[in-house]
């Protein structure tokens, strides 16, 4: 089942791409996950489903590894953030580069740092080897400010990713259709490459896919691009 976070990031993909693309969407999540798609579109001629799912350089069965491996680090630095604000008030931005599973010491460091600091005074810290930390002290009014970041989960360079891979991806998606498609007929499908992130730093090549029956496909590079995917159908499916 789709978690709050995931929907609501269905959503802010969809409200993004509909800004790039210059049209009117108002964008809903759909009655359930199991018989509608995962959001509902309104525009001025009508409505649509659409799907949304993110793509991955290393697209596999079992997921991609990267976005695992980000995910992880990600909830390390939540805990961190978690633990240090239990210990005290003192509101700090931090980045992280490298190794960061030593928490204790991390924690320590960052309690430590943050007393001794101005106001947006900021201190690179070298932990160990192969392990830094930036720390930004900042004002009071910024309480428990936790958008920490791992830097090293960022800084990645763009790839290309291979046609086979999103047309995998799309038939995947499209099983799904006829079910949906008992409740609305007009289906599409929204693209993701999260640049933000390693594992989305990628782009499409500039060639046909195969829409599987998806009315249209979007392809959102995020946070910047969003075009109309060049398809051609398959046959029509029967509801």
């Amino acid at each position: 089942m789709t978690s709050q976070h995931q929907k609501s990031l269905e959503i802010v993909y969809a409200k993004k791409a509909c800004e790039l693309l210059c049209e009117s969407w108002q964008v809903e999540p759909s009655p359930d996950e199991v018989s509608w798609p995962d959001l509902i579109v309104t525009t001025e001629s009508g409505q649509f489903g659409l799907e949304v799912r993110e793509i991955f350089l290393d697209e596999s069965k079992k997921g991609s590894i990267k976005k695992a491996n980000e995910k992880k680090n990600l909830k390390t630095i939540n805990n961190l953030a978690d633990a240090y604000y239990k210990k005290t008030h003192l509101a700090i931005n931090v980045n992280f580069l490298g190794v960061i599973n030593h928490n204790d010491l991390v924690l320590n460091s960052l309690i430590k740092e943050a007393r001794q600091l101005f106001e947006f005074e900021h201190k690179r810290i070298q932990l160990c080897e192969g392990s830094v930390i930036y720390i930004t002290r900042l004002p009071d009014q910024c309480a428990e400010y936790r958008r920490w970041k791992y830097v090293s989960d960022r800084v990645g360079f763009l790839r290309n990713i291979d046609k086979d891979v999103i047309n995998s991806v799309i038939i995947e998606k499209a099983k799904k259709l006829p079910k949906y498609m008992k409740n609305i007929s007009d289906v599409r499908l929204l693209l993701v490459s999260n640049r933000i992130f390693n594992s989305g730093k990628h782009h499409l090549e500039n060639t046909t896919y195969n829409a599987s029956n998806f009315i249209c496909v979007y392809y959102l590079s995020y946070p910047d691009e969003a075009s109309r995917l060049s398809v051609q159908q398959s046959h029509p499916i029967d509801v």
